[in-house]
C-alpha cells in the first residue's frame, strides 16, 4: 500500500514537471537577436516585422509601424499599432502614434479624472506638491478612456476610433483633504478617426502651422502620405515649412514638423525645381564659432539628417557649381553633419580623389577618422539617385 502511494505521487510529480499536469512549464526564451537570426534564416523580413499579438489576433484597427520603428522579432513595438481587443478603442500617447496612417481630429477628449496611488515614501512631498505626474496616473487615464469607449458613456468619443493623449501635459489639479487621498489629474487628449485622406485633407493640414501636439502628429502623417505618393502639388506648402528665414534658423530651428516636411519635399520635388532650399541648408553649416576655423567641427543640435537629405538632392541634380559648393562646405563647415554630408555627396559624384587629397593635406580636421572609415568599408547609407523613400 505504501509502495503504491509513493508510485502515484511520483507519477504526479513527473506530470507536473513535463508540462502535462496543471503546472505551467517554464521555458527560458531565447534573446531577441537569436530569434531574429532564426527568423531571418527562415526567410522572414526581420526589419519590417509586426509580430502577431496572441491576445489580440484580429484587432479592429491595425496600423503599419513608422519607417525605422518596426520591431525586430522578439521585441515589443515602440508604437501602438492596434486597437484594444476588449474595448475596440485605439488609445495611445502622441509619441506612440505611427506616421503611416492619416487621421482626422474629432475634438477634445481630455482626461480629468480622480486617481488613487500609493506614494513611495521618499517622494511623499513631491507627490503632495501637485508637480508629480509620473506614468501611473497617465496610464489610469488610458484605462478610463478604454472603459468609456467600450461602454459608450462619453459623447466626446462618438464617431471616433479612440483617443490620443499628450503625456507631457499631465498634471495634478486637485486633491481631497486627506494626506494621501485621491488626486485629480488633467491630461490633454483628442478623439481621432483614422481615414484615407483626400487632397483637401492633406492641403488643409500642410497649409496650417501645427500648434498643438496632436497637430504635429497629424502633420507628420500628412507629410508621410506626400512622401509615399510623391505628390508635387504639395511642394509649395512643404517648402514654406522649412526654417529658411535666416542662416541661424536653418541651422538651429529643426523640429519634428520641419524634418517631416523636408523628407516629404525631397521625394515630391520635381527634378527641375529650384535647388535653393538645399543649398541654404548645406551652407548653414558654415557657422561662426567662438574659436575661428573649421578644424574642430561640432555636432548640430537639432539639424539631424537635414544636411544629408539636402546633399543627396544636390548630388542627384548635379547642377553647375555643385562640386565647388560641396567642396567649400566640406572644408569650411563647422558642423559635423554638414561636413560629412558634403563628403558623401562628393563621393557619390565620383570625386573621391578630391576628398582624399584634402584629407591627406590635413584639411578635414576631426572628421578625418570618420571619412577614413567611410572609404574602408561599404557605406550602407550611400546616396542614391533617384532618392529612396523611407518606405523602401
Amino acid at each position: 500500500m505504501t509502495h503504491m502511494t509513493w508510485l502515484v505521487s511520483f507519477v504526479a510529480i513527473l506530470g507536473g514537471c513535463s508540462g502535462q499536469g496543471s503546472t505551467k512549464p517554464y521555458r527560458q526564451q531565447s534573446p531577441p537577436e537569436f530569434r531574429t537570426a532564426a527568423a531571418s534564416i527562415m526567410g522572414k523580413d526581420v526589419n519590417n516585422s509586426d509580430p502577431d499579438d496572441p491576445d489580440n489576433p484580429n484587432p479592429r484597427i491595425r496600423l503599419q509601424p513608422s519607417p525605422g520603428k518596426a520591431p525586430l522579432i522578439g521585441n515589443r513595438p515602440v508604437e501602438v499599432l492596434a486597437s484594444d481587443n476588449k474595448s475596440g478603442a485605439y488609445v495611445a500617447f502622441t509619441g506612440q502614434v505611427p506616421v503611416t496612417q492619416f487621421f482626422r481630429i474629432i475634438g477634445r477628449a481630455d482626461c480629468d479624472d480622480w486617481v488613487l496611488l500609493q506614494p513611495i515614501t521618499p517622494f511623499v512631498d513631491y507627490y503632495n506638491s501637485g508637480a508629480y505626474t509620473g506614468d501611473k496616473p497617465a496610464l489610469q487615464c488610458l484605462g478610463k478612456a478604454h472603459q468609456r469607449y467600450r461602454n459608450k458613456s462619453d459623447e466626446r468619443l462618438t464617431g471616433s476610433d479612440g483617443v490620443v493623449f499628450d503625456i507631457q501635459s499631465a498634471k495634478f489639479i486637485d486633491h481631497d483633504d486627506s494626506a494621501y487621498g485621491p488626486r485629480k489629474i488633467h491630461m490633454d487628449g483628442w478623439a481621432i478617426k483614422f481615414v484615407e485622406p483626400t487632397s483637401a485633407d492633406i492641403a488643409a493640414r500642410l497649409d496650417t502651422k501645427p500648434l498643438s501636439p496632436i497637430d504635429i502628429v497629424q502633420f507628420k502623417t500628412a507629410a508621410y502620405w506626400v512622401e509615399k505618393h510623391r505628390v508635387a502639388a504639395f511642394v509649395p506648402a512643404l517648402r514654406k515649412m522649412l526654417p529658411l528665414e535666416s542662416p541661424f534658423a536653418t541651422l538651429n530651428s529643426w523640429g519634428e514638423t520641419e524634418h517631416a516636411a523636408l523628407r516629404a519635399l525631397v521625394m515630391a520635388d520635381p527634378s527641375d525645381a529650384s535647388i535653393d532650399p538645399y543649398v541654404r541648408i548645406l551652407e548653414a553649416g558654415i557657422a561662426k564659432m567662438l574659436i575661428p576655423g573649421s578644424e574642430y567641427a561640432v555636432s548640430g543640435r537639432s539639424v539631424g539628417d537635414a544636411p544629408y537629405l539636402a546633399a543627396n538632392v544636390l548630388a542627384c541634380r548635379h547642377e553647375p557649381g555643385t562640386v565647388k559648393l560641396l567642396e567649400r562646405v566640406m572644408l569650411h563647415a563647422t558642423i559635423i553633419q554638414h561636413k560629412m554630408a558634403s563628403v558623401k555627396a562628393l563621393i557619390a559624384l565620383g570625386k573621391s580623389d578630391v576628398v582624399k587629397k584634402n584629407m591627406a593635406d590635413g584639411k578635414l580636421g576631426n572628421i578625418s577618422t570618420t571619412v577614413t572609415n567611410l572609404f574602408s568599408r561599404r557605406d550602407p547609407l550611400a546616396f542614391t539617385c533617384p532618392m529612396k523613400p523611407q518606405i523602401d
